[in-house]
């Protein structure tokens, strides 16, 4: 039986004309992935696009293991891109979630709104004992800058990029969620779900608007050769993530982040 009730078709290119003969035919990729995994098209897109936010935090996770404080700015860019991918997922502009190049900033704010944890107020992404919401804690445009700075190099920002060491916690925790074996102050004892699970739980119930929104965004399979496709970089982390949710479904876990506990984490940044 499919995970997802909802299944909307999945349009066939872009539906603005000017990027159609650039980007081509992005229905197809996910009928032959699907066909090869015995899925259908909706099914290998959604797993897709989760197994891409999984994958960034498991990247930015690996950093921080290396590098701890060091390697804040490259963990930052990478969870952010899983925070862009969820929201060109989600936004309710079509050409937001279809455009190709542009409308990134719109994108990341979308992702970055549905982070914020219920207790905060809506202009408050997260906050950290050095950013409290008295003073503002971080907002959207606070976290777009830093992702500016941290994906190219170097901004002009007419007010001063926010960032502390405890940010990182406390967007993992918004974004992945409270693991087991860790208790936060305002949500309680893990496993709790962060935006991912709550995402992935939109589509299994048949979220009407999340479906269809997924079903149409400017999502293809990795658009890279790699090892003259020898190496079958979507196929294989299509089932990994959806052999990933099975088994944490079969044992009552959160789909996503179930099976990753807090002593595996590293976003703390101490040692």
């Amino acid at each position: 039986m499919s995970l997802f009730s909802c299944q909307p078709p999945l349009a066939q290119y872009i539906t603005d004309t000017n990027w159609q003969s650039k980007v081509g035919d992005i229905k197809t990729p996910w009928i032959d992935i699907g066909s090869e995994l015995g899925i259908s098209d909706f099914e290998a897109k959604a797993f897709f696009a989760l197994g891409m936010m999984r994958r960034y935090y498991l990247s930015a996770n690996a950093v921080l293991c290396e590098q701890r404080h060091l390697g804040f700015l490259s963990a930052y860019e990478l969870l952010s891109s899983g925070v862009e991918l969820l929201g060109r997922c989600i936004h309710d502009d079509q050409n937001v979630r279809q455009h190709p190049r542009s409308e990134s900033m719109k994108r990341l704010e979308k992702g970055f709104e549905f982070l914020r944890p219920a207790h905060l107020p809506a202009n408050v992404v997260v906050e950290t004992n050095h950013y409290t919401v008295q003073n503002s804690g971080y907002s959207a445009d606070d976290l777009k800058n830093l992702r500016n700075l941290a994906t190219h190099g170097g901004v002009i920002s007419p007010v001063p990029i926010k960032g502390d060491i405890e940010l990182l916690h406390e967007l993992r925790k918004a974004y992945f969620g409270i693991l087991e074996g860790e208790t936060d102050p305002h949500r309680g004892e893990g496993s709790i779900p962060g935006a991912i699970d709550k995402f992935c739980e939109l589509l299994r119930q048949g979220d009407p608007h999340t479906c269809d929104r997924l079903a149409d965004a400017g999502i293809s399979p990795v658009p890279v050769q790699f090892q003259g496709q020898t190496w079958p970089f979507d196929v294989q982390l299509i089932r990994d993530i959806r052999d990933w949710i099975d088994d944490n479904l079969s044992t009552r876990r959160n789909p996503v982040s179930g099976g990753h506990r807090f002593r595996e984490d590293c976003f703390q940044l101490y040692p």
